[in-house]
């Protein structure tokens, strides 16, 4: 019976550590602007985690930081690239505007639309960063 109550006492420790990760795993203005493209673009909460979990799984520098539109460099995603927090918000928007039309909850679905030659490791990556929010 002690050594059950350690497990779920270790085990609750363990999750709750996880908890909040993924916008401690981002720089605090970052984490600012995307929860704002969020809320202009009516993003549920699962859908806002999506959101931070794109920032952090595409890790792009300025003009690509959702990884938006990475084949095409001329593309009007990548207008900001020289104002990083203008860039982000301009990324943050375009994928916040996919995510809202495309994700109904089902990751593999969403991850072959937004990232189709790696889908299965993007949408690993996905679910890794969005169990830690």
């Amino acid at each position: 019976m002690g050594l059950g109550l350690i497990l779920s006492v270790t085990a609750f420790s363990l999750s709750a550590s996880a908890k909040g990760e993924l916008t401690q795993a981002l720089p605090p203005q970052e984490v600012d602007i995307l929860r704002d493209v969020a809320r202009q673009y009516g993003l549920s909460s699962a859908q806002t985690t999506l959101l931070l979990a794109i920032r952090k799984i595409e890790n792009g520098g300025p003009g690509l930081e959702m990884g938006v539109a990475s084949d095409f460099p001329a593309h009007r995603s990548h207008r900001y690239a020289g104002d990083a927090a203008r860039s982000l918000r301009l990324q943050a928007c375009w994928a916040a505007g996919t995510i809202r039309r495309h994700f109904t909850g089902d990751l593999d679905a969403f991850a072959k639309r937004y990232c189709p030659p790696e889908w299965a490791h993007w949408r690993d990556m996905a679910r890794h960063w969005m169990r830690r929010e």
